[in-house]
């Protein structure tokens, strides 16, 4: 038992590292003009045929997807930064706090990670790498990174938090539907199965996020 959690720890630290240099060579020759065009199409796929974009990023070899969802989330970044700073300028009571900020930055990197490497751990069967998880899951994610979006116009006027939050309600529900079919798709499993399985991530993800809670990092 001992022998197969440290392979299975040393498997995820190399998995982990392997990651992050490849992220790092894909932000090196990143063409930001051409991965933005590539999102905009994205989130037209995912627009029309949802499930069917999800399938295509899942059973994408290649991964070639990957570069746009490392730029989906820096821009996720950018959005809770702009807005953090917009809400001390905006509001009087809201000081600028450096750690406070740093948490709302790395937020949305650990929502990311922490679901990626829960599938990528239960996944057993059909072993993926780990960029192939954060892909998908970034993808599924999209419609939350609109609603941030969102909470824009709440600077404009408060009252328009009748017509966002039911949005963005909407966009999280769309979320998560998408990324049942992450899991369904990652897995390889008929419905019923899949459920199971969803509930499985989810339940072990809100541990994770009741654990960061205690560092002052919400999720």
């Amino acid at each position: 038992m001992e022998e197969n959690e440290e392979k299975q720890e040393r498997e995820l630290k190399k998995e982990a590292t392997d990651t992050l240099n490849e992220t790092k060579e894909q932000i090196k020759n990143m063409n930001i003009k051409e991965e933005a065009q590539k999102g905009k199409g994205l989130v037209g796929k995912l627009l029309k045929n949802p499930i069917g974009t999800i399938k295509e990023m899942v059973k994408d070899e290649k991964n070639q997807f990957y570069k746009t969802a490392i730029l989906v989330v820096c821009i996720w970044i950018v959005i809770v930064l702009l807005k953090e700073i917009l809400s001390c300028i905006v509001y009087e009571f809201h000081t600028f706090k450096i750690l406070r900020t740093i948490k709302i930055i790395i937020a949305p990197i650990v929502k990311i990670i922490a679901m990626s490497i829960i599938i990528h751990m239960l996944n057993k069967e059909n072993k993926q790498t780990l960029t192939k998880a954060i892909t998908a899951v970034v993808i599924a994610k999209i419609p939350v990174v609109i609603s941030s979006c969102l909470g824009f116009l709440t600077y404009i006027s408060s009252n328009i938090t009748y017509i966002t939050n039911p949005i963005s309600s909407l966009l999280s529900i769309i979320s998560t539907i998408l990324m049942f079919f992450v899991v369904k798709e990652m897995f390889e499993e008929e419905n019923e199965k899949a459920l199971k399985t969803f509930i499985k991530v989810e339940a072990i993800y809100y541990v994770v996020v009741f654990a960061f809670s205690f560092l002052g990092i919400s999720l």
